[in-house]
């Protein structure tokens, strides 16, 4: 491990006696490049280090590796501020395994201080390679027209539709565009059209469930900022719950982030969001917002 980890960290490590390394199959494996803020990147490395360790699990119990895992749920809870933290501790571990599923829950540390920032508990899916190009094929036949107006809206202007294509600043341009959106700050909902590019796989031909997280987000986010007019440093998210329920294809064109406010009262705004195209809902997203103080450790 060549990150200083914090005392009682590396105690932690020092016990695992029974650990071999792996190598990550996702493209940002081997990157050394710097991460954008934490409040996005990390929903993409937990189900990136999750997924991983249920791909073994699962392997584990198969006499072949022609399977694919895709991330059914995903839920994140977040217990300290993730934006001053450089560098990170992850520890992750099998809770249930049942035929095809395999259910991990993960700790996410500042590897430097010691503090817990994020729990997660991922709930994954395996098929074979045979049902998953089906799959792939289906959903890539249909066409769809994209509408993202929505009435009394509000165009989103160039520099936040670049904003919402942040997902890792190590990975091509074309990873994630957002071609046009509206938001009405009075009905409390958004909606942007966007596409994906390639090379963001997770499972193979398939869209990253971590970066489809992270469009999600950063869709919702900005819903909740315009709608409380709290400024973006002091956004905090501190629950958010991921469905997958369609993988996505690498490379697919035409989808629709729709995003609105489901409740809101002193303390919480809770935003739903979902990803689809046509009548296909791919991923959907619930996001509790927390309406803190400057001072809020949060």
């Amino acid at each position: 491990m060549n990150v200083p980890l914090h005392p009682t960290l590396q105690t932690r490590f020092a016990s695992l006696t029974d650990l071999v390394p792996i190598e990550f199959h996702a493209l940002w494996g081997h990157s050394t490049a710097q991460f954008l803020e934490g409040q996005t990147t990390l929903l993409t490395m937990i189900d990136d280090v999750t997924g991983e360790l249920a791909y073994h699990v699962y392997l584990a119990t198969q006499t072949d590796n022609k399977h694919i895992g895709f991330t059914v749920n995903l839920r994140v809870d977040k217990h300290a501020n993730v934006d001053v933290a450089k560098e990170f501790y992850f520890e992750a571990r099998a809770v249930d395994v049942e035929g095809r599923k395999v259910c991990i829950e993960c700790r996410v540390f500042d590897a430097r201080v010691g503090c817990l920032l994020m729990t997660a508990r991922a709930m994954f899916v395996f098929m074979s390679f045979a049902q998953v190009s089906k799959k792939s094929k289906d959903t890539q036949s249909v066409s769809h027209a994209v509408h993202v107006q929505i009435p009394g809206s509000c165009s989103i202007g160039t520099a936040e539709l670049r904003s919402l294509d942040r997902v890792m600043n190590f990975l091509p341009p074309d990873t994630v565009t957002h071609s046009r959106g509206f938001i009405n700050t009075h009905a409390q909902t958004l909606v942007v059209g966007l596409d994906f590019g390639p090379n963001i796989s997770g499972p193979p031909i398939y869209v990253h469930g971590g970066i489809l997280a992270t469009v999600l987000y950063n869709a919702s986010a900005l819903l909740f900022a315009k709608t409380t007019k709290v400024e973006d440093g002091l956004i905090n998210a501190s629950v958010r719950d991921v469905n997958y329920y369609k993988g996505v294809p690498l490379e697919c064109q035409n989808t629709v982030i729709e995003a609105r406010v489901e409740t809101q009262d002193e303390k919480h705004v809770v935003v739903f969001a979902k990803l689809v195209q046509g009548s296909h809902v791919f991923t959907t997203l619930k996001t509790t917002f927390t309406l803190q103080s400057p001072h809020s450790k949060l």
